[in-house]
């Protein structure tokens, strides 16, 4: 994608959705300002109209015709017109029509709601309109889709807000496919899912499942459903199952973890160390108050993120991490995640943010009085406590310059007035804050779930090998960034993506969550990958012809939907089978970047006639 138009399109709809939001401010005061410029101009005119046929008209006749402009009653005159009154006669009913849209539009929203869900098509359903809920809904309505929400709390406070923003809500308990149905969901494209408890998030996306696994009037377009779910490990489950089995295929399930996103999105806006710098460096040291959910995701992925690094250094990274049950907390993720003590040494300091221990903060400093952090991150659940810590550790290390970075649900006024102008110097710099829903709550990472991930590094390692090849977008269309392909060849790449777990089971292996991290240098052996690549190939022929392509012995064109390689693998070329085995061995890595990795199946060992063995 070109950077510059890249920038220029995301510049356009940051602009759109700051004016869209500033016209829902001040609509009702620009309105009334237009009003009353129209009367004015209508009154100048009518005045100057009436000295220039020579009639005398009082005031009060000269306001009501002025008046009667709005309801088309007194435009009708024929001689030399001003400018004043010919702009009014055009200004006035123009206003007052579409003021006449807007009022009704108020009176009425129920019954237009109800009136566009008969036609709503390809729109998202959000279910849940908690603050992260309304942060997708609006943001997902500001980028221009159309969005149904469906919230079962008639008092709940955001509703008005949805209302502004031309959200159609829909009442109802979201879990009763009753109401599921009245948003349209068979023909919806997403649905979103967060209503709170786990339990809950499942069940709405169990009823969904049922009602859309007859949808065969929308081929080729399944139902993707993100659910979010705080416990992890039962997402890692449901991203396990969704590979090994491929899913339905109108329905997909995602699920989402604003912690897990958050911690990405943290250590990329704030990372501990520079990954091109530190290798013969001594290793920084990081202090992670709040070994919750938050905690939890920013340990694991901080080691993720050094392993490389200790790959060529030796050397571990010092983590200190601060709970109450910090002892208890530190060997179970050690025991989820083996691998993060082999690249980190995780120290653990048991206490309360609000103990004495805490407050004289020595951990922070070396026998020698010198600091031994490098950065600090408080990741406690509770914004109060979170930010009360901060500050403590803030007024402890002012010397140090150490970064403090507090994450907290959202944005601040405290914060926001510390980090000002005004308050410049006063020892605040080093405060830095990580609003987690403003940062989370963002459509393109929701919608860009574990399928997702896939499918784009199934793209980006075809575009790479492609390019290696020597050819160029002007050869092959398909050789453009994610953002730019066409939406079937990405659905191409999903089906691809889902198609895995039965590739993988078809040569004896299994799909596990990750705990080896160099399990992306996982090899299968040449029969396999000729077995794989077989594999992919049918599929591939299987959805082009489905799609409606036929065999056509001249080259390849995608307006007349033909390809001389929809032939039985056997009948290939050899390069067009290296395609096929380029994808196949690819698949260690694209599993790795989503916490997955290929382990092979005990198999039972039979003895041969001849006294060897052989495997079944």
């Amino acid at each position: 994608m070109n950077p510059d138009k890249s920038w220029e399109s995301h510049d356009e709809a940051a602009w759109h959705r700051r004016m869209a939001k500033t016209w829902q401010a001040h609509k009702w005061s620009f309105l009334g300002a237009v009003w009353l410029i129209a009367l004015v101009l209508g009154w100048i005119g009518f005045q100057k109209y009436f000295l220039t046929v020579g009639e005398t008209v009082s005031s009060l006749d000269i306001l009501y015709r002025s008046m009667q402009l709005f309801i088309l009653e007194s435009g009708s005159i024929v001689g030399p017109l001003s400018w004043e009154l010919e702009t009014a006669r055009w200004l006035a009913p123009a206003v007052a029509a579409y003021t006449a849209i807007e009022v009704l539009a108020l009176f009425f929203y129920e019954e237009l709601q109800m009136f566009w869900l008969q036609f709503a098509r390809d729109h998202i359903v959000i279910c849940g309109l908690s603050q992260k809920g309304f942060m997708l809904a609006k943001e997902l309505q500001q980028r221009g889709d159309k969005v149904i929400v469906i919230e079962r709390d008639e008092n709940n406070e955001f509703l008005k807000q949805c209302r502004d923003y031309r959200i159609v809500t829909i009442p109802g308990d979201a879990t009763d496919p009753v109401v599921l149905s009245k948003a349209r969901l068979a023909k919806a494209r997403y649905l979103i899912v967060v209503c709170g408890l786990d339990a809950v998030n499942t069940l709405v996306a169990i009823n969904a499942r049922r009602l859309v696994r007859n949808r065969s009037d929308r081929p080729g377009k399944p139902l993707t459903c993100f659910i979010h779910l705080s416990n992890l490990q039962l997402g890692d489950l449901l991203k396990e199952l969704q590979i090994k089995k491929g899913g339905d295929v109108p329905f997909r399930l995602e699920f989402f973890n604003t912690f897990a996103t958050g911690a990405s999105v943290l250590l990329n806006e704030h990372p501990p160390f520079d990954e091109t710098t530190t290798k013969e460096e001594t290793p920084p040291r990081l202090l992670v108050v709040g070994l919750g959910q938050m905690g939890e995701s920013l340990v694991y992925q901080v080691a993720r993120r050094w392993k490389p690094i200790f790959a060529d250094s030796g050397k571990k990274l010092s983590v200190l991490v601060v709970d109450r049950a910090a002892e208890k907390r530190k060997a179970s993720l050690c025991l989820r995640y083996p691998m993060i003590e082999q690249v980190c040494q995780v120290i653990p300091l048991q206490m309360d943010v609000y103990s004495p221990e805490f407050e004289r903060a020595d951990f922070l400093f070396n026998a020698d009085g010198h600091s031994q952090v490098n950065i600090v991150y408080v990741c406690l659940d509770d914004d109060s406590a979170a930010l009360s810590a901060a500050l403590t550790l803030l007024r402890r290390t002012k010397r140090g310059k150490i970064p403090i970075v507090v994450r907290l649900a959202h944005s601040q006024g405290l914060v926001s007035l510390l980090q000002s102008e005004e308050w410049a110097g006063c020892g605040y710099e080093n405060l830095r804050v990580f609003s987690l829903l403003e940062k989370t709550c963002q459509p393109d990472l929701i919608l860009g779930g574990t399928l997702e991930t896939l499918a784009r590094a199934i793209h980006e390692n075809y575009v790479s090998e492609r390019q290696r090849q020597g050819e160029s977008r002007g050869d092959n269309p398909a050789l453009v960034a994610w953002e730019e392909l066409p939406e079937h060849l990405k659905e191409s790449n999903r089906h691809q993506a889902q198609h895995i777990g039965a590739k993988l089971r078809a040569v004896g292996c299994d799909i596990v969550p990750l705990v080896d991290w160099d399990a992306e240098a996982f090899a299968f052996r040449p029969d396999e990958i000729e077995t794989l690549a077989r594999m992919e190939h049918e599929r591939w022929v299987a959805e082009r012809l489905a799609d409606g392509w036929q065999y056509a012995d001249a080259p390849k064109d995608v307006e007349k939907k033909v390809s001389p390689w929809l032939v039985p693998y056997d009948e290939l070329p050899e390069e067009e089978k290296e395609k096929d085995r380029e994808a196949v061995r690819g698949i260690p890595r694209f599993l790795a970047q989503i916490g997955f990795q290929i382990e092979r199946v005990e198999q039972e060992v039979e003895n041969e006639p001849d006294g060897s063995t052989r495997c079944s």
